[in-house]
């Protein structure tokens, strides 16, 4: 594949992103946009994700060890509501069981209610084949086999919020990165440019993961992983050519398997709804103007959540 930005990725390498930088968002919305002006949005979103959520450390590791391959991944955090939950394998298994038992009732009542037409089904299968006696069988026929959906062994095994911290594990970095999201992001646009509907669409995704559905805190720990993945995810689904796979991990400072990883990982905690339509992009713009109009990135300091002790425990501690 060609090494070739998209027909609407910009060429501009020099990008002074910087926190205190002013983001004023115009008004001519997100068709007539730069993609240098939607990557400080995506930037200014995801610092504020940051600020507010605080140093948030993952999920620990179960003491039994996990499932070592990405089966059974496609688990869904509980209570975070899909536009696909219906196709459960547990409903599926329910409903083929409920059939067998009709059909394995209803199999019974006829041998009750007509003894003389199974003696007669009996003696019937001992004729005679092109002059071959066909063995009669001893046992009873059993009922006709139903349709039972196949049940990926595993799958259900581990508890749900299990399987989604292995999930989001993959993201932490196990020290901050010593490069800011703003310096990440600017990298990211000098060597491998994206259009401005790219870095909309990954700003979306991880508010969506964040906020709405709170399938992963953002932090300094997995902030630039996460954006990474959300690029290269969003790239694929919305763009018609993309960089390279080696390319795209050599800039992110991550090796190659690593970024099929999380891009796979991010794939299942957005549940594969990657494809984003023109309204839901202008919305998601709209909000973030708001959030730039009233300076919360240059000027508001949001407090971390930090665990100190309380006021008592520390006048007992002093005493």
């Amino acid at each position: 594949m060609s090494d070739q930005p998209s027909a609407t990725a910009t060429t501009e390498t020099n990008l002074p992103i910087s926190p205190d930088t002013r983001l004023a968002a115009s008004d001519h919305g997100i068709f007539k946009m730069e993609p240098s002006e939607a990557l400080k949005l995506l930037s200014a979103n995801v610092e504020l994700l940051v600020r507010i959520t605080g140093d948030v450390p993952p999920t620990p590791p179960p003491k039994s060890p996990t499932v070592p391959h990405m089966k059974g991944m496609q688990a869904e955090k509980e209570n975070i509501a899909r536009t696909h939950s219906e196709k459960s394998l547990i409903r599926m298994r329910q409903q083929a069981e409920l059939e067998a038992k009709r059909l394995e009732a209803k199999h019974s009542s006829t041998a009750i209610s007509h003894p003389d037409t199974l003696q007669s089904q009996c003696q019937n299968s001992s004729e005679t084949v092109d002059g071959v006696q066909l063995k009669q069988s001893s046992t009873p026929m059993s009922p006709p086999g139903t349709h039972a959906p196949y049940i990926v062994v595993g799958a259900d095994s581990q508890p749900i919020n299990l399987q989604h911290g292995a999930i989001t594990r993959k993201f932490y970095s196990k020290n901050e990165p010593p490069i800011s999201i703003n310096q990440y992001l600017m990298r990211l646009h000098q060597f491998c440019p994206m259009s401005t509907a790219v870095y909309l669409a990954t700003s979306l995704y991880i508010h969506r993961l964040a906020v709405e559905e709170r399938a992963i805190p953002v932090t300094r720990r997995n902030a630039h992983r996460l954006v990474l993945a959300g690029l290269r995810v969003a790239m694929k689904a919305l763009e018609d050519l993309s960089y390279p796979h080696s390319k795209m991990a050599k800039v992110g400072g991550v090796s190659e398997a690593e970024l099929a990883r999380l891009e796979i990982s991010f794939c299942f905690l957005a549940g594969f709804e990657l494809v984003v339509g023109v309204e839901r992009l202008q919305q998601h713009y709209e909000s973030l103007k708001v959030v730039t109009s009233r300076q919360t990135i240059d000027d508001l300091e949001v407090p971390t959540l930090r665990l100190t002790r309380k006021p008592r425990e520390q006048v007992q501690s002093a005493g």
